[in-house]
Parts: structure tokens; sequence; C-alpha cells
């Protein structure tokens, strides 16, 4: 075997030779090949390498004593092999962990969502149950806060006259059900005259009458009074705040259980003053019968400011006439401003 060695030595060289020669012309023709892609070479390439690195493994096996070559080429066979089915199987492995975490997620993203819309779908149901609770519950207090004027009256000038005859209009609410003693030129003044035949008193059941009797014949519980109008040029304010109250006492003379409500005074126009009927002035009055009211444990409600402007005067979409009259967008409002009122007193 020693003896041949060299031999094997000197075709292996030339094999070598042979090959890394074949190497080069295919890489070369590849490369001048249209056809071929730059896969196609490195694959070439690569089994040309494949082929030389095999004949330096046989011939370092042919240099090896006895069965051991054989066992050594087998050893090396066996792992390649053995490597390539590892990675295989850790490949596949690998696979099967990341799509069974797919898997996982993805029930659990389906669970996240059934979850949401149920959860959802159960807000939902509660909004709408509470929204519907929420309606029964205003249509009944609503339903409470209309009866509250069941058994009122209404006391006043022009500017209370108007809303009688709005209200007159509305058949089907609860403002058909309120009571009016208003009249045109009403004031505290001459609402404690004799009735006689220069009188202004408000007409009940086709006959002048003083209000305090006529409460009482219409058995009111509560009396909601707005003067002021025609007495600022004629008392000032301390003096018509007086005659207010001397009005109020004989009321509550006569109706010693009847709830006393003051209204506050409306504004006029800006630049419509008459005298000392002028907003700043009206405001002040407002003031004082506020406190009047307060001191005495009677109520007070304010729709003066809820028909102001910016400024502190009758906003011109509530005027009627250019003056201080209101049209039925300001009685909307006083609607709105006496609900108010009737919710707060019924808390």
């Amino acid at each position: 075997m020693k003896k041949y060695r060299w031999r094997y030595g000197v075709v292996s060289g030339l094999a070598l030779v042979c090959m890394i020669s074949g190497l080069k012309t295919d890489v070369l023709a590849a490369g001048k090949k249209t056809g071929r892609t730059g896969a196609d070479i490195i694959a070439k390439a690569e089994g040309s390498m494949k082929a030389v690195e095999s004949i330096k493994i046989t011939v370092d096996l042919i240099g090896s004593e006895g069965t051991g070559t054989a066992k050594g080429k087998e050893t090396v066979e066996n792992g390649t092999a053995s490597e390539d089915s590892e990675g295989a199987q850790d490949t596949e492995i690998l696979g099967n962990g990341e799509e069974d975490e797919l898997t996982g997620e993805t029930e659990e993203n389906k669970e996240k969502e059934e979850g949401g819309e149920e959860a959802l779908d159960e807000e939902e149901a509660q909004e709408a149950e509470d929204e519907e609770e929420g309606e029964e519950a205003r249509e009944e207090n609503a339903d409470e806060i209309d009866a509250y004027f069941d058994d009122s009256v209404f006391v006043g000038d022009s500017i209370m006259l108007g809303f009688r005859n709005y209200a007159m209009k509305r058949q089907d609410t609860f403002l058909s059900r309120m009571n009016f003693l208003a009249a045109g030129s009403f004031s505290a003044n001459n609402a404690l005259w004799d009735v006689g035949e220069e009188s202004v008193h408000p007409v009940y059941q086709g006959e002048q009458r003083q209000i305090w009797d006529s409460i009482s014949m219409m058995g009111s519980k509560k009396v909601f009074i707005m003067l002021g109008m025609n007495d600022l040029n004629i008392t000032g304010l301390e003096g018509s705040c007086e005659i207010y109250q001397e009005l109020i006492g004989k009321i509550k003379e006569s109706n010693p259980d009847v709830e006393i409500h003051i209204m506050s005074m409306t504004y006029i126009l800006k630049g419509e003053d008459v005298g000392k009927l002028e907003n700043n002035t009206i405001r002040e009055f407002n003031g004082m019968l506020k406190e009047m009211a307060e001191g005495n444990g009677w109520g007070f409600v304010d729709v003066a400011e809820a028909l102001a402007d910016e400024n502190g005067d009758l906003a011109a979409e509530y005027c009627s006439d250019g003056f201080a009259h209101q049209n039925p967008e300001a009685y909307d409002v006083w609607v709105s401003v006496l609900r108010k009122y009737a919710g707060e007193h019924l808390e």
C-alpha cells in the first residue's frame, strides 16, 4: 500500500487540477450565457466546490489505515445527514410552535372580540334602559311641575295681560289651568283704590273687584304678582316698594294661607326710557323686591334677566311694540323660567 501511495498522490493532484479548471470554465461560461441567472452560477460553483471537497476528503481517507477509512467516511456522511435531519426537526418544531402560538393568539383575540361585543351590547342595552327610565322620570316630573300651577293666580298689568292671552291659546297645556287677574295700566298704587268708575281693577266673573277678594273667590293657593311698570314714575323706588308690600299685606289678610311669589319687573327696549322708567332703575327695583321677598319668606321669580340682552336691556327679539310689551317668544321664556322655578321648589 505504501508502495503505490505516490501514485495515488499524483492521480489525486491531477484530478484536483482538472476540477479547478472545470470550475473556472463553468463560472466563466455561466457569466457569459445570457439565459443563466446569478443563482445558477452560484449553484454550479457550489457543486464544483463540493466535488473538490469530496476529493480532498477521499485523499485524506486514503491516507488513513485499515477500516478506519470507511468508518471515517461513514462518520462524515452520517454527521452531515444527522445535522441536516436535526436542522429540519428544529425547523419543524419551531414551525409548530409558531403555529400553535399564532392559533392561541387568534383564539384569544377572538374571545376578546366576542367578550368586547357582548360587553358593548350590554352597555348599549343598559344605556337604552337608563334613557327610557330617565324619559319616564322626566315625564312624571313634568306632570308634577305643571300641576304645581293648578291652584295659582297670576296678578299684573298689561305685561301680565299679554301672558294671559298667550296662555289662553294653549288649551292643551297646564297654562290653560292657570287663573289671571290682569288689566292694562294696573299698578300697586291703583290696586288699593276702591272699586269705582275710574278704577282699573281686573274683572272676575264679570265684575271688577279688589284682587284680594277675587283671590278668595278663586280659592287660589299661590299668588304670582308682577307690578311696577305703572308705579315707578308715580311713587319712585322706595314708595313703590312700600305700596307693593302694603298690597301683599291686604292679600294675606284676606287669604292667610296663600303663598306669595313676586315676579321681577321686565326691562324695556334700549333707548325707550320714560322718566324713571329706565333699565338701571328697574334693575335696582328688582333687587329691592328680591330682598323684600326673602325678608318675608316669599318666593322670587326672575324673568327679567332671562329676557335681557348682553347690555341688560329687553332683547329686541322679545319685544312686540318697540317699548316694553312682549311677543309669544318672550312668553315661551316665561314658561321655561316658571317650570324651572317650580321644579326647584318641588325638590
